[in-house]
């Protein structure tokens, strides 16, 4: 007795889709019915479906499955058992630190949204630069090869940060790609042109960037002037949360205003 697919999907629970995928991939061999054009499918192969549930329940790739399923010795089943933990507790480890990187982003993205239109004064923690700065001419990319050696889980340390100081005769705000204190640095990234930046004492507020850079800066100015701070004319952004308005990047800049002593 042959059933047809809908017939096999209803006696499963699963999809029409997710069983043509699979013998899409060799795992089951259906018949065609030359009277109807029906692809009808045997009892072995549906034997064979409840199998690749099984595996699948056991999170096993479509690699694994057909390797067992192509012939695999019953001694040698073990050690697909065995990688398949060793797999699993590495993806396990790797979520626990994205859940960890989560509850810090989300932490740290609710102090962003309540520090918007408010001042503190604290400390600005360390971040590490290059000497130079982004030209809007270049292209980033080209920007970013001159920089430091970076890899893939180092970019959540990674900011585009700037600099502005109104003591300057033609004041000008420079951009350039920074690493927070915390990112330990290899060991090509820690020769002589790296420079440190931190300060103890600062003004601190968030803003949403802007290419205008009074606008980000004079309240913080006047906020100072009421309140007796006595600033030393420098600057500091640092890129925070960022979002999108019309396919153009944007975000939130916490800046600090070191305060003399």
């Amino acid at each position: 007795m042959f059933l047809t697919v809908g017939e096999i999907s209803k006696a499963l629970g699963i999809s029409n889709e997710a069983i043509r995928y699979y013998v899409k991939e060799g795992i089951i061999k259906p018949k065609k019915n030359e009277e109807n054009n029906y692809w009808e499918y045997s009892s072995d192969d549906l034997m064979k479906l409840t199998d690749v549930l099984f595996y699948r329940t056991m999170n096993l790739t479509m690699k694994e499955i057909k390797l067992i399923m192509g012939g695999l010795h019953l001694e040698d089943i073990g050690a697909v058992i065995d990688q398949r933990k060793s797999d699993m507790i590495g993806e396990i480890k790797e979520l626990v630190s994205s859940l960890s990187d989560l509850d810090l982003w989300q932490e740290n993205y609710r102090r962003e949204l309540n520090l918007i239109g408010r001042f503190t004064v604290g400390a600005m923690p360390a971040e590490f630069r290059r000497y130079g700065c982004f030209e809007e001419p270049n292209h980033m990319a080209r920007y970013l090869e001159e920089c430091f050696d970076l890899d893939k889980e180092d970019w959540g340390g990674v900011s585009i940060s700037f600099y502005y100081n109104i003591n300057e005769v033609r004041p000008k705000l420079q951009r350039y790609l920074s690493i927070e204190g915390s990112v330990k640095l290899k060991a090509s990234n820690t020769y002589d042109n790296i420079i440190e930046e931190k300060a103890d004492h600062c003004l601190i507020t968030e803003v949403h960037y802007s290419d205008d850079v009074l606008e980000m800066i004079e309240p913080m100015i006047d906020y100072a002037g009421k309140h007796d701070l006595h600033l030393t004319g420098e600057f500091y952004g640092r890129e925070d949360t960022n979002y999108y308005v019309d396919d153009k990047r944007s975000g939130l800049y916490k800046i600090y205003a070191p305060i003399k002593d």
